[in-house]
């Protein structure tokens, strides 16, 4: 339970099957990605700062999101202007199902065989390149 500004207390239930993914965090502050139902509303997917305290966490600032459409809505713009990981948003989308026809879609069927049959030299993230070895 938490406490509004001179409205009293506010109840809020944090959905179990909802998200729970860690955002951030800052000393006893993390930020989450959550479906939280707040005084017995229907539950809504927010993005919320909380404080982590021995009995518990208390609410913060947040924002709660309308639908689920205005999320993809915002992934879809972050995305498209430059933010996320290439790599980590690819290997969570390869888990999908429609993930290679929506490739297909997205770049063309030749070449998406022509990188299924393309062999991809892999070098390790604690491998580097030392120019000792050209000089000899």
């Amino acid at each position: 339970m938490a406490f509004g500004k001179d409205k009293g207390p506010i109840e809020f239930h944090i959905d179990p099957d909802g998200p729970n993914a860690l955002i951030s965090e800052r000393n006893n502050t993390v930020m989450m990605f959550r479906k939280v139902a707040w005084n017995n509303r229907q539950p809504r997917l927010e993005l919320r700062n909380w404080v982590v305290e021995e009995n518990g966490e208390r609410p913060m600032r947040g924002i709660s999101f309308a639908n689920e459409e205005t999320v993809h809505n915002l992934v879809n713009v972050m995305t498209g202007i430059g933010y996320g990981d290439t790599k980590v948003v690819l290997g969570n989308l390869k888990e999908r199902p429609d993930f290679e026809p929506a490739l297909v879609d997205a770049i063309g069927m030749q070449k998406v065989i022509e990188a299924k049959n393309t062999e991809v030299e892999k070098v390790a993230d604690d491998e580097y390149f030392d120019p000792r070895n050209m000089i000899g």
